[in-house]
């Protein structure tokens, strides 16, 4: 009787077993999908809030006229690249259009783009493939000659200076951005793939963790260089250098140097979940490490590592949110960071957000991450890598001889993914470590002086939403035609955008010749804004070399402040609003001014004061003399 109870037992279990795993798993994909809608939904608020400071309609688009003269500063740049991988719907050809433009007028100077900050080349060339461009023909330079963005801005930017002269974040970015197409690196150039890897490495503090400029570890620079590092994290090759901080000799794979970054991470992590840099615990420090897990498969929902008191970063993050749909950067006040209020949405904050996020969606429907701009493996590569990855996880702790023919077999599948994809296998440290429990030799290459395979090529776009992106504008429509005969007559930079994109929009149109006439009204446009675009610049710099400091100038500028001044009244109203210190020139016109009316009444009382003078004197001669003409009368007498 006993062993029927027991067998009943067993029996109900079992059945509870088969009826509730269904149930078990089907909770799961309804918490995926609530945790997807919700990223989908922030994500959507963000660039709402962002149209709403802008002054832009719900209706339109952000990357529009307004936006778009940010466009290859910091500020235009991080919203194009949240945006373009998600796939939101927006005006891409608008982007590429006016960052082209930008590009080619700053390569006609000597400095070309930022001589001191590398990452401006890796940002823009990380916005122009979000938005499907191609950043190694990003136009044309002084010469004619197609301007290559990649081998500028990275592999042969040490030809002029060095990549890390700003410090860690040009090697950081420079790899990003290398690995963003898997870009070959030719024979001539200036760094390899392994020369930037260890440059990182050496930065590594001894603490486990990265930082710009201190001592311990920063949670951003930490998350930065594990971004930067993770397609190398299944290679066996090992590297040797001197670590910067304690001048040491250090022989360390990507892996161990990631290993040691994400046990630092987890440490200084806050009990609150959240990650914080400078002392403030802050929304754009969790995002970095959001994107950083991503990038090396950690579910960061889910790795026990980074959740503290059951807030995982998703939870962290989210508490930064703003009504508005903006994020806060902190919620306490930061003297570092004084624009940065703790009940205001902040625009580095929610675009920070805004990439973490997308990265995170990235990962939870198994696209590329974030940085990876080629496009999708295809369906079966996939599946071959997804089987791959069970089956690891299927390696038993306890490993005997009759294990090793399943690990050898396992490796040999490893071995079939292009080299290209094999970071992809987020498990493999797994199999790597049962092989060499198991003795058996890991001929693996090395990553990194195989991994490039692009030499250019356009950046993939995957759109999140229903609503798909227009990739390929090719018709010049009868509207766009009204756009620009709609255009004024007298321009000023505020059509700036408009010309720029209608011009692109024409020149690549299918139809061009059906509208090519509008080409030379547009370039005429074009060429007025370019010749006020100088005007300003020009005003702009007789300010900044002539009368600063303004409380230095005297009565000998008067010509230059006038003609300064005369200058900016020429200018349309919406130009005279990049004119920088005007009111210091109108106030130092008017001491000008004063001083001179003051030496006029002062030479004026002068004048009065010696006609007096004179007279007073004439008179008191005039006295004299009548006194001694009676004088002499009396003697006389």
């Amino acid at each position: 009787m006993k062993n029927k109870l027991i067998a009943l037992f067993f029996g109900i279990i079992l059945i509870i077993s088969f009826v509730c795993a269904p149930l078990a798993v089907a909770a799961q994909s309804t918490d995926d999908e609530h945790v997807k809608k919700q990223i989908l939904e922030t994500i959507d608020g963000i660039i709402e809030w962002k149209k709403r400071t802008m002054g832009i309609a719900s209706d339109r688009p952000l990357l529009n006229n307004e936006f778009l003269l940010n466009a290859g500063d910091a500020s235009g740049d991080w919203y194009p690249i949240g945006i373009g991988r998600s796939g939101y719907p927006d005006d891409y050809e608008s982007y590429l259009a006016v960052i082209r433009d930008v590009v080619q007028k700053r390569y006609q100077t000597d400095e070309l783009l930022s001589d001191t900050k590398a990452t401006e080349w890796h940002r823009i060339s990380l916005a122009i493939l979000a938005m499907g461009g191609d950043p190694v023909n990003a136009g044309t330079d002084s010469k004619g000659n197609p301007i290559n963005l990649i081998a500028d801005g990275t592999y042969n930017r040490g030809y002029n200076v060095s990549l890390g002269k700003q410090g860690i974040n040009g090697w950081i970015w420079g790899l990003i951005t290398l690995d963003s197409m898997r870009y070959e690196i030719p024979d001539d150039a200036y760094y390899t793939r392994e020369d930037i890897i260890v440059e990182i490495l050496r930065n590594q503090l001894p603490d486990g963790g990265f930082s710009l400029n201190g001592k311990e570890a920063d949670a951003d620079m930490t998350a930065m260089a594990i971004q930067a590092l993770a397609p190398y994290y299944n290679s066996e090759e090992t590297y040797e250098y001197k670590q910067r901080a304690t001048n040491e000799h250090v022989e360390k794979s990507v892996r161990e140097a990631v290993d040691e970054a994400l046990d630092t991470l987890s440490q200084i992590q806050l009990d609150s979940g959240d990650f914080s840099s400078w002392g403030i615990a802050n929304a754009e420090s969790t995002a970095q490490v959001m994107v950083a897990l991503t990038a090396l498969g950690i579910n960061p929902l889910e790795d026990e590592r980074f959740i503290k008191n059951g807030n995982n970063l998703l939870d962290v993050i989210l508490q930064y949110a703003m009504d508005d749909g903006g994020f806060i950067h902190s919620e306490k006040f930061d003297p570092e960071n004084p624009s940065a209020l703790p009940d205001e949405s902040n625009t580095m904050a929610s675009e920070q957000v805004l990439y973490a996020l997308v990265a995170l969606y990235r990962y939870l429907e198994n696209f590329r991450s974030l940085y990876d701009f080629r496009e999708e493996m295809d369906s079966a590569l996939k599946e071959k890598i997804a089987e791959l990855q069970d089956a690891i996880d299927d390696i038993p702790n306890d490993l005997t001889a009759a294990d090793r023919p399943v690990v050898e077999d396992l490796f040999a599948t490893y071995l079939t993914i292009p080299i290209e994809e094999r970071s992809y296998v987020f498990n493999y440290y797994k199999l790597a470590d049962a092989m060499e429990a198991l003795g058996i030799p890991n001929t693996s290459e090395p990553i990194a002086p195989n991994i490039g395979i692009n030499n250019g090529g356009n950046g993939t776009i995957i759109s999140f939403f229903e609503e798909d992106v227009n990739h390929d504008k090719t018709i010049f429509t009868e509207a766009d035609a009204e756009a620009v005969t709609s255009l004024p007559d007298e321009m000023t930079t505020e059509h700036y955008v408009e010309v720029i994109k209608l011009m692109e929009r024409l020149d690549r149109a299918e139809n061009k010749e059906e509208f090519e006439h509008l080409l030379d009204d547009l370039a005429a446009k074009k060429e007025k804004i370019k010749e006020i675009e100088a005007e300003i610049a020009a005003i702009n710099q007789l300010i900044i070399e002539h009368l600063y400091p303004i409380d230095e100038i005297g009565i000998e500028d008067k010509a230059t402040v006038e003609e300064i001044i005369a200058r900016y009244e020429a200018l349309s109203e919406y130009d005279q609003q990049k004119i920088q210190g005007i009111d210091d020139v109108n106030r130092a016109l008017t001491d000008i001014n004063n001083t001179i009316r003051a030496y006029y009444i002062s030479g004026t009382l002068a004048v009065i004061a010696v006609a007096l003078s004179i007279i007073l004197v004439i008179r008191a001669r005039k006295r004299k003399f009548n006194k001694l003409k009676q004088k002499m009368l009396l003697e006389d007498q």
